[in-house]
Protein backbone atom coordinates (compact mmCIF):
# COMPACT_ATOMS: atom_id res chain seq x y z
CA UNK A 1 0.00 0.00 0.00
CA UNK A 2 0.94 3.54 -1.24
CA UNK A 3 0.63 5.90 2.27
CA UNK A 4 2.69 8.44 1.02
CA UNK A 5 1.10 12.33 1.80
CA UNK A 6 0.68 14.51 -1.15
CA UNK A 7 3.33 16.50 -2.61
CA UNK A 8 1.83 20.15 -1.98
CA UNK A 9 2.11 18.74 1.88
CA UNK A 10 5.00 17.29 1.68
CA UNK A 11 6.82 20.98 1.10
CA UNK A 12 5.13 22.14 3.98
CA UNK A 13 6.79 22.34 7.12
CA UNK A 14 5.04 22.33 10.91
CA UNK A 15 4.48 25.20 12.30
CA UNK A 16 7.41 26.03 14.67
CA UNK A 17 5.00 28.30 16.87
CA UNK A 18 3.63 25.36 17.86
CA UNK A 19 6.64 23.29 18.25
CA UNK A 20 7.78 25.88 20.79
CA UNK A 21 4.56 25.60 22.87
CA UNK A 22 4.73 21.63 22.38
CA UNK A 23 7.73 21.67 24.11
CA UNK A 24 7.01 24.06 26.65
CA UNK A 25 3.91 22.11 27.81
CA UNK A 26 6.21 19.16 28.22
CA UNK A 27 8.05 21.04 30.25
CA UNK A 28 5.02 22.25 32.58
CA UNK A 29 4.32 18.33 33.17
CA UNK A 30 7.94 18.06 34.61
CA UNK A 31 7.02 20.98 37.15
CA UNK A 32 8.65 23.68 35.51
CA UNK A 33 7.20 27.64 35.20
CA UNK A 34 6.88 28.60 31.72
CA UNK A 35 6.00 32.37 31.04
CA UNK A 36 4.59 31.97 28.04
CA UNK A 37 4.61 34.70 25.28
CA UNK A 38 4.40 32.30 22.34
CA UNK A 39 0.80 32.39 21.03
CA UNK A 40 -0.83 35.08 20.15
CA UNK A 41 -3.74 34.87 22.37
CA UNK A 42 -5.25 37.02 25.20
CA UNK A 43 -4.75 35.95 29.04
CA UNK A 44 -8.40 37.25 29.36
CA UNK A 45 -11.90 35.96 29.41
CA UNK A 46 -14.02 36.08 26.80
CA UNK A 47 -15.95 39.06 28.67
CA UNK A 48 -19.23 37.71 30.41
CA UNK A 49 -22.49 39.21 27.97
CA UNK A 50 -20.84 37.51 24.76
CA UNK A 51 -20.47 34.14 27.12
CA UNK A 52 -24.60 34.83 28.04
CA UNK A 53 -25.47 35.17 24.58
CA UNK A 54 -24.33 31.77 23.66
CA UNK A 55 -25.04 30.13 26.28
CA UNK A 56 -28.73 31.51 25.95
CA UNK A 57 -28.60 30.18 22.08
CA UNK A 58 -27.51 27.16 22.69
CA UNK A 59 -29.72 26.68 25.85
CA UNK A 60 -32.70 27.59 23.23
CA UNK A 61 -32.07 25.17 21.01
CA UNK A 62 -29.54 26.94 18.61
CA UNK A 63 -27.44 23.92 17.75
CA UNK A 64 -28.14 23.22 14.38
CA UNK A 65 -26.75 24.70 10.71
CA UNK A 66 -27.06 27.73 9.93
CA UNK A 67 -26.81 29.41 6.71
CA UNK A 68 -23.59 28.79 4.73
CA UNK A 69 -23.04 32.72 4.96
CA UNK A 70 -23.37 32.51 8.85
CA UNK A 71 -27.15 33.97 11.06
CA UNK A 72 -28.18 36.83 8.72
CA UNK A 73 -28.23 38.47 12.87
CA UNK A 74 -25.08 38.37 12.70
CA UNK A 75 -24.10 39.15 9.45
CA UNK A 76 -26.25 42.55 10.15
CA UNK A 77 -24.11 43.27 13.27
CA UNK A 78 -20.87 42.70 11.24
CA UNK A 79 -21.80 45.45 8.84
CA UNK A 80 -23.12 47.60 11.01
CA UNK A 81 -19.58 47.37 12.85
CA UNK A 82 -18.05 47.61 9.87
CA UNK A 83 -20.09 51.02 8.98
CA UNK A 84 -19.63 52.31 12.31
CA UNK A 85 -16.08 51.55 12.99
CA UNK A 86 -14.49 51.18 9.59
CA UNK A 87 -16.57 53.37 7.43
CA UNK A 88 -17.04 50.08 5.21
CA UNK A 89 -20.58 49.57 3.21
CA UNK A 90 -21.64 46.49 2.74
CA UNK A 91 -24.85 44.42 2.12
CA UNK A 92 -24.89 41.39 4.91
CA UNK A 93 -27.19 38.89 2.29
CA UNK A 94 -24.05 38.81 -0.31
CA UNK A 95 -21.25 40.70 1.07
CA UNK A 96 -20.10 38.67 4.41
CA UNK A 97 -19.31 35.50 4.87
CA UNK A 98 -18.80 33.81 8.38
CA UNK A 99 -15.89 31.56 8.49
CA UNK A 100 -14.34 28.95 11.32
CA UNK A 101 -11.59 31.51 12.73
CA UNK A 102 -9.98 34.05 10.29
CA UNK A 103 -7.33 31.53 8.77
CA UNK A 104 -10.22 29.84 6.83
CA UNK A 105 -11.39 32.97 5.60
CA UNK A 106 -8.43 33.55 4.19
CA UNK A 107 -7.42 30.04 3.34
CA UNK A 108 -10.78 30.12 1.25
CA UNK A 109 -10.18 33.18 -0.49
CA UNK A 110 -6.79 32.20 -1.46
CA UNK A 111 -8.03 28.96 -3.23
CA UNK A 112 -10.84 31.06 -5.00
CA UNK A 113 -8.72 32.75 -6.68
CA UNK A 114 -5.18 31.75 -6.87
CA UNK A 115 -4.02 29.62 -9.43
CA UNK A 116 -0.72 27.74 -10.02
CA UNK A 117 1.55 29.88 -11.15
CA UNK A 118 0.06 33.49 -9.63
CA UNK A 119 2.14 35.11 -7.79
CA UNK A 120 1.19 37.04 -4.28
CA UNK A 121 2.74 40.09 -2.55
CA UNK A 122 3.61 38.80 1.12
CA UNK A 123 5.63 40.82 3.80
CA UNK A 124 8.15 39.34 5.20
CA UNK A 125 8.03 38.74 8.16
CA UNK A 126 4.92 37.78 8.64
CA UNK A 127 2.16 35.48 9.69
CA UNK A 128 3.83 32.13 7.88
CA UNK A 129 0.12 30.63 7.21
CA UNK A 130 -0.10 33.10 4.27
CA UNK A 131 3.01 31.81 2.65
CA UNK A 132 1.85 28.39 3.14
CA UNK A 133 -1.48 28.24 2.48
CA UNK A 134 -0.34 30.16 -0.74
CA UNK A 135 1.76 27.52 -1.82
CA UNK A 136 -0.66 24.69 -1.41
CA UNK A 137 -2.78 26.55 -3.35
CA UNK A 138 -0.38 26.51 -6.26
CA UNK A 139 0.54 29.76 -6.11
CA UNK A 140 4.21 32.25 -5.86
CA UNK A 141 4.61 33.64 -2.62
CA UNK A 142 6.75 36.66 -3.26
CA UNK A 143 8.24 37.97 -0.46
CA UNK A 144 8.33 41.59 0.46
CA UNK A 145 11.05 42.59 2.86
CA UNK A 146 10.06 44.71 6.46
CA UNK A 147 13.15 46.26 7.68
CA UNK A 148 13.68 47.03 10.94
CA UNK A 149 15.43 50.66 9.72
CA UNK A 150 11.79 51.35 8.30
CA UNK A 151 10.15 49.93 11.41
CA UNK A 152 8.83 47.37 9.58
CA UNK A 153 6.51 49.13 7.53
CA UNK A 154 5.62 47.78 4.08
CA UNK A 155 7.21 50.17 1.78
CA UNK A 156 5.21 50.89 -1.31
CA UNK A 157 8.52 51.30 -3.09
CA UNK A 158 9.36 47.54 -2.35
CA UNK A 159 6.16 46.61 -3.35
CA UNK A 160 6.55 47.88 -6.72
CA UNK A 161 9.76 46.57 -7.09
CA UNK A 162 7.84 42.91 -6.49
CA UNK A 163 5.52 43.23 -8.97
CA UNK A 164 5.37 41.30 -12.30
CA UNK A 165 2.82 40.22 -15.00
CA UNK A 166 2.01 37.49 -12.86
CA UNK A 167 1.25 39.53 -9.92
CA UNK A 168 -2.57 38.91 -8.91
CA UNK A 169 -2.47 39.51 -5.23
CA UNK A 170 -1.34 41.38 -2.47
CA UNK A 171 -1.62 40.55 1.30
CA UNK A 172 -1.40 43.44 3.78
CA UNK A 173 -1.89 42.82 7.91
CA UNK A 174 -2.33 46.12 9.72
CA UNK A 175 -1.31 45.90 12.85
CA UNK A 176 0.79 43.85 12.09
CA UNK A 177 2.02 39.85 13.32
CA UNK A 178 4.93 39.61 14.27
CA UNK A 179 6.10 43.37 14.35
CA UNK A 180 3.44 45.26 15.92
CA UNK A 181 3.89 47.79 12.90
CA UNK A 182 0.81 49.93 11.88
CA UNK A 183 0.35 51.78 8.24
CA UNK A 184 0.34 55.11 7.83
CA UNK A 185 -2.40 56.98 5.45
CA UNK A 186 0.24 58.05 3.25
CA UNK A 187 1.44 54.18 2.92
CA UNK A 188 -2.14 52.63 2.52
CA UNK A 189 -2.70 55.48 -0.34
CA UNK A 190 0.30 54.15 -2.17
CA UNK A 191 -0.17 50.75 -2.19
CA UNK A 192 -3.99 51.00 -3.01
CA UNK A 193 -2.36 53.24 -6.04
CA UNK A 194 -0.34 50.44 -6.97
CA UNK A 195 -3.30 47.74 -6.75
CA UNK A 196 -5.38 49.48 -8.94
CA UNK A 197 -2.10 50.65 -11.67
CA UNK A 198 -1.48 46.39 -11.51
CA UNK A 199 -4.97 45.06 -11.07
CA UNK A 200 -4.35 43.53 -7.70
CA UNK A 201 -6.69 41.99 -5.39
CA UNK A 202 -6.00 43.27 -2.31
CA UNK A 203 -6.48 41.24 1.49
CA UNK A 204 -6.31 43.00 4.29
CA UNK A 205 -6.23 41.14 7.11
CA UNK A 206 -7.72 43.77 10.10
CA UNK A 207 -7.72 41.29 13.14
CA UNK A 208 -5.84 43.80 15.00
CA UNK A 209 -7.26 46.88 13.97
CA UNK A 210 -8.42 47.20 17.96
CA UNK A 211 -5.19 46.80 19.79
CA UNK A 212 -3.27 49.84 18.73
CA UNK A 213 -1.55 52.59 20.78
CA UNK A 214 -0.02 55.84 20.94
CA UNK A 215 -2.87 58.25 19.46
CA UNK A 216 -1.92 55.76 15.93
CA UNK A 217 -5.01 54.97 13.31
CA UNK A 218 -6.30 51.83 12.02
CA UNK A 219 -7.33 52.77 8.41
CA UNK A 220 -9.31 50.27 6.62
CA UNK A 221 -8.17 49.63 2.87
CA UNK A 222 -11.38 49.52 1.41
CA UNK A 223 -12.17 52.76 2.17
CA UNK A 224 -10.01 54.69 -0.09
CA UNK A 225 -10.90 55.28 -3.56
CA UNK A 226 -11.23 52.74 -6.11
CA UNK A 227 -10.48 50.23 -3.41
CA UNK A 228 -13.68 48.38 -2.21
CA UNK A 229 -14.33 46.53 -5.12
CA UNK A 230 -10.88 44.69 -5.04
CA UNK A 231 -10.35 44.36 -1.83
CA UNK A 232 -11.22 41.62 0.77
CA UNK A 233 -11.70 43.10 4.39
CA UNK A 234 -10.99 40.00 6.84
CA UNK A 235 -11.30 40.49 10.47
CA UNK A 236 -12.74 38.48 13.41
CA UNK A 237 -12.86 38.07 17.22
CA UNK A 238 -10.00 36.11 18.51
CA UNK A 239 -7.91 38.76 19.44
CA UNK A 240 -10.01 42.25 20.74
CA UNK A 241 -12.71 39.90 22.73
CA UNK A 242 -10.70 36.61 23.76
CA UNK A 243 -12.12 34.52 21.88
CA UNK A 244 -9.92 32.82 20.29
CA UNK A 245 -11.29 29.51 21.04
CA UNK A 246 -14.61 30.31 19.70
CA UNK A 247 -13.54 30.19 16.20
CA UNK A 248 -15.15 33.58 14.39
CA UNK A 249 -13.72 35.12 11.83
CA UNK A 250 -15.30 36.78 8.76
CA UNK A 251 -14.51 38.28 5.09
CA UNK A 252 -16.03 41.10 3.59
CA UNK A 253 -15.90 42.99 0.49
CA UNK A 254 -17.87 43.04 -2.68
CA UNK A 255 -20.11 40.28 -3.62
CA UNK A 256 -17.90 39.57 -7.25
CA UNK A 257 -15.30 38.50 -4.32
CA UNK A 258 -17.12 37.39 -1.50
CA UNK A 259 -19.35 34.91 -3.06
CA UNK A 260 -16.36 32.41 -4.86
CA UNK A 261 -15.63 32.42 -1.08
CA UNK A 262 -18.88 31.08 0.11
CA UNK A 263 -18.40 28.29 -2.80
CA UNK A 264 -15.04 27.24 -1.39
CA UNK A 265 -16.82 26.94 2.65
CA UNK A 266 -19.44 25.34 1.76
CA UNK A 267 -16.96 22.43 0.68
CA UNK A 268 -15.12 23.18 4.14
CA UNK A 269 -16.45 23.81 6.78
CA UNK A 270 -20.34 24.24 5.53
CA UNK A 271 -20.84 26.94 8.14
CA UNK A 272 -19.43 28.31 11.89
CA UNK A 273 -20.92 27.11 15.09
CA UNK A 274 -23.94 28.32 15.25
CA UNK A 275 -24.43 28.89 18.89
CA UNK A 276 -21.47 30.82 18.78
CA UNK A 277 -22.33 33.05 15.93
CA UNK A 278 -24.52 34.44 18.32
CA UNK A 279 -21.91 35.76 20.93
CA UNK A 280 -19.87 37.20 17.97
CA UNK A 281 -23.34 39.09 17.48
CA UNK A 282 -23.03 40.50 21.28
CA UNK A 283 -19.86 41.45 21.04
CA UNK A 284 -20.54 43.59 18.12
CA UNK A 285 -23.75 44.99 19.75
CA UNK A 286 -22.59 44.87 23.10
CA UNK A 287 -20.65 47.30 25.62
CA UNK A 288 -16.97 47.71 24.10
CA UNK A 289 -15.68 48.15 27.92
CA UNK A 290 -13.61 45.54 28.01
CA UNK A 291 -12.36 45.56 25.00
CA UNK A 292 -10.90 49.36 25.90
CA UNK A 293 -9.79 47.75 29.17
CA UNK A 294 -7.51 44.99 28.07
CA UNK A 295 -5.95 47.36 25.25
CA UNK A 296 -4.51 49.78 28.27
CA UNK A 297 -3.52 46.54 30.32
CA UNK A 298 -1.56 45.51 26.88
CA UNK A 299 -0.45 48.78 26.51
CA UNK A 300 1.00 49.06 29.75
CA UNK A 301 3.14 45.56 28.88
CA UNK A 302 4.00 47.02 25.80
CA UNK A 303 5.93 49.99 27.46
CA UNK A 304 7.80 47.35 30.36
CA UNK A 305 8.42 44.87 27.73
CA UNK A 306 9.62 47.27 25.54
CA UNK A 307 11.92 49.43 27.83
CA UNK A 308 13.23 46.35 29.39
CA UNK A 309 14.41 44.42 26.35
CA UNK A 310 16.34 47.73 24.99
CA UNK A 311 18.02 47.85 28.55
CA UNK A 312 20.05 44.68 27.50
CA UNK A 313 23.38 45.04 26.07
CA UNK A 314 22.95 43.62 22.64
CA UNK A 315 19.06 43.42 21.90
CA UNK A 316 17.67 46.20 19.86
CA UNK A 317 13.15 46.47 20.17
CA UNK A 318 11.49 48.88 17.57
CA UNK A 319 8.66 50.06 19.59
CA UNK A 320 5.07 47.99 18.24
CA UNK A 321 2.28 50.26 17.62
CA UNK A 322 -0.05 47.63 17.42
CA UNK A 323 -1.33 44.14 18.22
CA UNK A 324 0.46 42.67 21.37
CA UNK A 325 3.64 41.49 20.09
CA UNK A 326 7.56 42.82 20.32
CA UNK A 327 9.81 42.03 17.85
CA UNK A 328 13.22 42.74 19.10
CA UNK A 329 16.66 41.71 17.36
CA UNK A 330 19.00 39.75 18.96
CA UNK A 331 21.53 39.62 15.87
CA UNK A 332 24.42 41.49 18.09
CA UNK A 333 24.41 37.91 19.39
CA UNK A 334 24.93 35.87 15.99
CA UNK A 335 22.77 33.11 17.10
CA UNK A 336 20.19 31.75 14.54
CA UNK A 337 16.77 32.46 16.15
CA UNK A 338 15.35 28.98 16.29
CA UNK A 339 18.44 28.02 18.78
CA UNK A 340 18.20 31.47 20.56
CA UNK A 341 13.97 30.57 21.11
CA UNK A 342 15.23 26.83 22.33
CA UNK A 343 18.34 28.46 24.70
CA UNK A 344 15.85 30.91 26.40
CA UNK A 345 12.99 28.25 27.12
CA UNK A 346 14.86 26.04 28.54
CA UNK A 347 17.27 28.37 30.65
CA UNK A 348 15.58 31.47 31.03
CA UNK A 349 11.67 29.54 31.14
CA UNK A 350 10.44 32.12 28.35
CA UNK A 351 8.26 30.21 25.49
CA UNK A 352 8.69 33.35 22.29
CA UNK A 353 8.49 32.40 18.59
CA UNK A 354 11.80 32.34 16.56
CA UNK A 355 12.08 34.88 13.95
CA UNK A 356 12.62 32.53 11.33
CA UNK A 357 9.29 31.18 11.89
CA UNK A 358 7.85 34.45 10.32
CA UNK A 359 10.14 34.04 6.84
CA UNK A 360 13.62 34.44 5.85
CA UNK A 361 13.70 38.76 6.90
CA UNK A 362 12.70 37.05 10.33
CA UNK A 363 16.07 35.73 11.19
CA UNK A 364 18.18 37.48 13.94
CA UNK A 365 14.29 38.41 15.69
CA UNK A 366 12.34 36.57 18.40
CA UNK A 367 8.17 37.34 18.56
CA UNK A 368 7.42 38.28 21.91
CA UNK A 369 3.96 38.22 22.96
CA UNK A 370 2.78 40.78 25.85
CA UNK A 371 -0.41 38.42 26.28
CA UNK A 372 0.22 37.80 29.35
CA UNK A 373 0.34 39.27 32.79
CA UNK A 374 2.36 42.85 33.58
CA UNK A 375 4.23 40.88 36.69
CA UNK A 376 4.85 37.81 34.37
CA UNK A 377 6.46 39.89 31.94
CA UNK A 378 8.75 41.78 34.69
CA UNK A 379 9.57 38.46 36.07
CA UNK A 380 10.75 36.80 32.77
CA UNK A 381 12.75 39.76 31.64
CA UNK A 382 14.75 39.62 34.61
CA UNK A 383 15.46 36.01 33.72
CA UNK A 384 16.27 36.97 29.92
CA UNK A 385 18.84 39.12 31.21
CA UNK A 386 20.73 37.24 32.81
CA UNK A 387 21.07 34.65 30.28
CA UNK A 388 21.70 37.11 27.10
CA UNK A 389 24.44 38.31 29.71
CA UNK A 390 25.70 34.91 30.07
CA UNK A 391 25.69 34.08 26.15
CA UNK A 392 27.37 37.39 25.60
CA UNK A 393 29.86 36.43 28.24
CA UNK A 394 30.63 32.90 26.44
CA UNK A 395 30.85 34.72 23.44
Amino acid sequence: MNFSISNRLSKIPFSSIREIFEEAATMEKSGINITHMEIGRPDFDTPQHIKDAANTALQQGNVHYTSNSGTLEFREAIAEKLKRDNGIIVDPQREVVVSVGCKEAIFNLIFAFINPGDEVLIPDPAWLEYQYIVELAGGIAVSVPLLEENEFLLNPNDVRDCVTDKTKMILINTPHNPTGAVLPESYLKELADISIKHDLLVVSDEIYEKLIYDGEKHISMATLPGMFERTITINGFAKAYAMDGWRLGYAAGPAALIQPILKMHQYNTSCATSFAQFGGTAAYRGTQTPVEEMVKAFDERRKLLVSRLNEIPGVNCVVPKGAFYAFPSFKELGLPSKELATILLREARIACVPGSAFGNHGEGYIRMAYSTSYDKIEQAMDRMQKVINSLRVKR
